[in-house]
């Protein structure tokens, strides 16, 4: 796209139009001044200049032009803000662009037909009776159903594909290419991929289709004690397609938005149901990961909107209590933070405490009071890490408390702020019995082996991975920690030590 274009539609545009739809404008001196839709403030610090085309926050630190205005009013990316303001303007795109914008818009009209289909099929149909069903059990309302648009898929091959080419002309390429039919490997046409599955539409922050997440009906995976358990795992996401792409998703971002705006803070849960839940109960700032670990896309997603973040995951499949669950996940989750450009501090990364052994949605249905308390008051990631791997690694043994402090300080070494970083060594001290003095000269020994170990990468002094997972005894652990860059070095670290960790 051409610099060109870009200039054309911002001079047939007002930047104080388009910011005036959301903010509250007044006039001081050659410029403009409301308070910020993007963070709470109650004293203006959000300035228009229209004669530079341009805007700034200085209370959250955020500015730009027209474009990126849009871009983190909607959460959208470029392309798609020159889309719109292009259509506001009245400028024509290029004829490969407008190409491009007919068939996205064309996909979500498909993505939007089966959102109606599955809907029917849950509330209207027999066939939907026991998804329905389970869902009331669960505790979802009729007007959560209708709101959010739940939906269920027939247990059936071929059900979407048969009724959206019947009744509204959609064309197997269509459903390919919108993510809900694949093709068959048998014989020619396609076969619905999602089957047997409750529905629940995901839309991108400004409330357009991208792509939905399936669940089986009841417990179990693939063990027959669910209707479509047969079908693969618990959870089904659509595939990657130019509408969808799952580390840059972040279920119910177009009803939280808001909220997060308004509370400074996102709350992430795993799944569906879980944020789900939250909402139905009026804890609007919370966001679903759609099952996966937390992405530097997802990061930066949520942090347009909100400069917090506090995870609310449920205990984990083993059946692990509180205690001792997420100090792997939380390590691996700093690294997707830092590489997400993410502005804030490491105290502005939470852990939200719930009762041992209770997951984010039960906490959230029989208990808000608790669930309130905890997600206004998280505990910071730091904090929680620290704690998580003092009761995996007992600080009364000696070597209880080399693991401990080994197992920290990757992470810590993160924490680039000075007062940040000594508030945690005196945690460490603490928690493992070790002197303030004694980490931080380990501290130090990490930072410069850090840059050892990266050049020593970067030159090929790798180690096999395979030949570990399958002879686990065969290579020296601290030698591999060594080879590895910091990322890596957290997780085989925990890895190698595993069988201590249980």
């Amino acid at each position: 796209m051409s610099v060109g274009v870009a200039a054309e539609i911002k001079a047939k545009l007002d930047i104080a139009d388009i910011v005036g739809e959301n903010v509250q404008l007044r006039k001081a001196g050659t410029s403009l001044k409301g308070l910020c839709p993007f963070h709470g403030e109650k004293t203006p610090s959000f300035t228009v200049t229209p004669s530079r085309e341009s805007w700034k926050c200085f209370g959250c630190g955020l500015g730009g032009d027209v474009f990126s205005f849009v871009m983190q009013r909607d959460g959208i990316d470029f392309p798609e803000s020159l889309r719109r303001l292009a259509a506001r303007a009245g400028v024509e795109l290029s004829e490969r662009t407008s190409r491009e914008d007919a068939r996205r818009k064309r996909l979500r009209e498909v993505l939007e037909a089966a959102v109606s289909f599955y809907h029917r099929v849950l509330t209207g149909s027999r066939t939907g009776e026991p998804a329905l069903a389970y869902l009331h059990d669960r505790g979802f309302t009729d007007h959560t159903i209708e709101t959010f648009q739940l939906g269920f898929a027939p247990d059936d091959w071929s059900a979407l594909t048969r009724n959206l080419a019947e009744r509204r002309g959609i064309r197997q390429e269509e459903l390919e290419a919108a993510g809900l039919a694949r093709r068959s490997q048998r014989g020619r046409g396609v076969y619905d991929l999602f089957r047997g599955r409750i529905m629940f539409p995901i839309r991108d922050a400004s409330g357009s289709m991208t792509g939905f997440g399936g669940r089986i009906v009841g417990s179990g995976e693939g063990t027959g004690q669910a209707t479509g358990a047969d079908r693969g795992p618990k959870y089904l996401n659509s595939p990657a397609t130019s509408l969808f792409e799952k580390s840059r998703t972040l279920y119910l971002i177009d009803h939280a938005k808001g909220a997060m705006r308004k509370h400074g803070r996102a709350i992430l849960v795993e799944g569906n149901t879980d944020a789900l839940m939250a909402h139905q109960q009026g804890f609007d700032n919370v966001v679903g990961s759609l099952g996966t670990a937390l992405t530097a896309g997802q990061v930066e997603l949520i942090t347009r909107y909100a400069p917090q973040i506090a995870f609310a995951y449920d205990v984990d499949s083993a059946g692990q209590s509180a205690a001792t669950f997420g100090a792997t996940e939380l390590s691996a989750l700093v690294s997707e933070i830092e590489r997400s450009g993410h502005r804030g501090r490491l105290t502005d990364v939470g852990v939200v405490r719930l009762p041992a052994g209770r997951d984010p949605d039960e906490v959230i249905r029989d208990d808000p009071d608790t669930w309130r308390t905890a997600s206004d008051d998280p505990q910071p990631i730091m904090e929680y890490l620290i704690d998580r791997y003092a009761a995996r690694h007992d600080p009364r043994t000696i070597n209880g408390r080399q693991r401990l402090v080994a197992a920290v300080m990757p992470t810590l070494r993160r924490v680039t702020d000075p007062t940040e970083r000594d508030g945690y060594l005196q945690l460490l001290s603490r928690r493992s019995g070790v002197e303030e003095r004694v980490l931080l000269e380990t501290l130090r020994q990490s930072d410069a082996s850090a840059g050892r170990r990266t050049g020593d990468a970067q030159a090929g002094s790798r180690i096999n991975l395979d030949a570990l997972l399958s002879q686990p005894g065969a290579i020296d652990p601290q030698a591999a920690v060594r080879a590895l860059e910091p990322v890596e070095s957290i997780l085989l670290r925990l890895l190698l030590t595993e069988s201590a960790l249980q």
